[in-house]
């Protein structure tokens, strides 16, 4: 997963998750768009959420709309070329042993 497709599914899950905490159905935020002079077609706004790509300004939009107040910004975790996750570092076993590698 590249660092664009990582935001895009934060942004689709922090939306969505916010939504469904507030039980706010789309028609209602929808409604709630147009009020804040956005104005978006149910169907449109179900797909733009689904698919996860939207602009930023549209992600504040809808948070506005939905009452947040704050969010956590996601971080990606670093690339480090293998699976797993990174190793601890060997410690050194008693003296006269050897290293199990």
């Amino acid at each position: 997963m590249n660092a664009r497709q990582f935001y895009e599914a934060r942004a689709k899950s922090l939306i969505k998750s916010l939504r469904e905490e507030k039980d706010i159905s789309y028609k209602e935020l929808a409604r709630r768009l147009e009020s804040e002079g956005v104005a978006i077609d149910v169907q449109v706004l179900i797909n733009r959420v689904n698919q996860g790509k939207f602009s930023f300004a549209f992600a504040l939009q809808l948070l506005a709309a939905m009452g947040a107040e704050h969010v956590e910004v996601p971080r990606m975790q670093p690339v480090t070329g293998r699976t797993g996750g990174t190793r601890p570092p060997r410690r050194p076993g008693p003296p006269g042993t050897t290293s199990p590698e």
